[in-house]
């Protein structure tokens, strides 16, 4: 069979070309000429002609999950500022808070965050509590008032957090607090207008109440990866040490940290910074009536630091100041140290 001939290919199909003088430079039919023998097959165009210009690469289909992805971390950053502090601002807050730390995992430039007691504070080491990790904070009995005292503890935590957290906006939650039925059966319902006793605010947090354990989890991490918040607080009655890996890795990621209130029965977790032990203990006295309980006191141990030898020393019992947001040793308990400090100096 012959080959189909096109009828480019014909001779007859080709316009006559006329010499050009500059006499027909405007002349239709050799304008018509150049462009037929461009189409025509065997020749191929100049660089100057728009035809050699290659047109655009359609741009790559995206799956269904990659568009979800895509659009998730815009909204992300539409809806939720990270917490990030560019050098200047880091600069300035260095000179404001005297415990600035730089994280070579983090990045940026954040306050040390601490008990504010130079007794509790020396068994952390150089850094104090870390900014992207998880601490563990347990009750030291199954008590409802031990289980109060923790979560008082935490409270505390918080507000020192606060105190060192740089701040990018206003009216924003910052303080995720995630728990789940099971959780708030032992501890109850918080109460919002208690808060302003640790110096808090209700509309600085985000409570999540969720229905199941997977749930708070999830939940946990997520925030914690966001990096819009300065702390994330979970109420656990356990957690095994593959969530617990993915939590700490979750912190680190986002250079947020998370406290993690369980319960007393529950075994200890491996994937944590620090882990407190909190009981209560009887109050101070009041300044101005004996009959009156005074300021409240907690005895805490810090049971486990990563970034520091064991702890081998006993409960500290800490009050808490509310006019200067910190913690500090109670008075009858720093006089006996002051006073045993030159006996174990003698002994040594």
């Amino acid at each position: 069979m012959d080959k189909a001939v096109s009828p480019l290919d014909l001779p007859s199909a080709l316009p006559k070309l006329t010499p050009n003088n500059g006499s027909n430079a405007c002349n239709p039919a050799s304008r018509e000429t150049r462009r037929v023998a461009f189409m025509s097959p065997g020749m191929r165009p100049r660089r100057s002609s728009p035809l050699s210009v290659a047109a655009p690469a359609p741009p790559p289909l995206l799956s269904r999950a990659d568009t979800i992805e895509t659009l998730r971390h815009q909204v992300l950053a539409i809806e939720r500022p990270r917490l990030e502090v560019r050098r200047g601002i880091a600069d300035e807050l260095a000179g404001s808070f005297s415990g600035s730390i730089t994280d070579p995992r983090i990045g940026p430039r954040t306050a040390a965050w601490s008990l504010g007691a130079p007794e509790m504070d020396a068994l952390l080491g150089a850094n104090a509590l870390e900014t992207a990790a998880c601490h563990e904070v347990k009750p030291a009995s199954a008590k409802a008032a031990s289980r109060a005292a923790a979560l008082a503890f935490a409270l505390a935590l918080a507000r020192r957090r606060l105190e060192g957290a740089p701040r990018t906006g206003k009216d924003l939650p910052r303080i995720l607090w995630c728990g789940s039925p099971g959780t708030t059966l032992d501890t109850g319902q918080l109460y919002p207008p208690g808060f302003a006793r640790f110096g808090l605010q209700a509309g600085t947090f985000l409570f999540v109440n969720a229905r199941r354990e997977d749930e708070v989890l999830w939940t946990l991490e997520e925030g914690l990866r966001s990096g819009s918040l300065a702390l994330v607080i979970g109420m656990l009655d356990r957690i095994g040490l593959t969530p617990a890996r993915r939590l700490s890795l979750a912190a680190r990621d986002g250079a947020t940290p998370l406290l993690m209130l369980t319960s007393a029965r529950a075994p200890v977790s491996g994937a944590t910074a620090t882990r407190w032990r909190i009981d209560p203990v009887a109050s101070a006295a009041h300044p101005f009536d004996a009959r009156t309980p005074g300021t409240a006191r907690l005895a805490v141990r810090l049971e486990r630091c990563r970034a520091a030898p064991p702890a081998t020393e006993a409960a500290l019992v800490l009050e808490w100041s509310n006019e200067a947001c910190r913690f500090r040793v109670a008075s009858a308990v720093a006089d006996r140290t002051a006073e045993a400090a030159p006996a174990r100096r003698r002994a040594g």
